[in-house]
């Protein structure tokens, strides 16, 4: 075929469908996070019937958007599983908002935690949080907020107080709460 630059046609679909796959990866993340914070303003108090008018929409939307929230969290029996797992999601949350910040907080917190004397077992989890705050965000949140032993261990020593206000770790402790039931 004479005209014709099939190589610079591949290419070009190749670009698109990753520019394609971008977008939808963010599109995907802002429905988990609209979801997340519909379900937070549900245990924060707000009736369903609240949510719908205020967000206009229907009620079978946000019922959707709160079983969807909470059907992503791993089953955790014990409250000190949930609760650390919760605070974590929020400051997954809080990442997206202000990423560098948090990373900062994060990188103070574990130079201050290295500044006292602590076993071989901490020393690793401090190791492990300082390689996760190099990680691109998405690798970041989701090693972070991961169903696993030592996932669970590093939420239970994490570096990032004074990351969240007040109220978001109320309602982080809330929706833990409601995970429990």
């Amino acid at each position: 075929m004479t005209g014709i630059d099939l190589a610079g046609m591949v290419e070009e679909a190749r670009v698109l469908g990753q520019q394609s796959e971008s977008l939808r990866q963010k599109q995907l993340a802002a429905a988990r996070h609209r979801q997340d914070a519909i379900w937070s303003l549900h245990v924060s108090g707000l009736s369903i019937r609240d949510l719908a008018g205020r967000l206009g929409c229907s009620p079978a939307v946000i019922q959707s958007a709160i079983k969807a929230a909470r059907y992503r969290r791993p089953r955790m029996p014990r409250r000190e599983e949930r609760i650390p797992f919760e605070l974590h999601v929020q400051l997954g949350l809080k990442l997206h908002e202000n990423e560098q910040s948090i990373r900062e907080i994060g990188r103070a917190g574990i130079e201050r935690m290295r500044q006292r004397p602590r076993n071989p077992i901490a020393e690793k989890w401090l190791d492990r949080w300082t390689e996760l705050l190099d990680l691109p965000l998405g690798e970041f949140e989701a090693a972070m907020l991961e169903d696993s032993p030592m996932a669970k261990e590093l939420r239970q020593m994490s570096p990032f107080a004074g990351a969240l206000t007040q109220g978001e770790r109320v309602i982080a402790i809330k929706k833990a709460a409601a995970l429990a039931t």
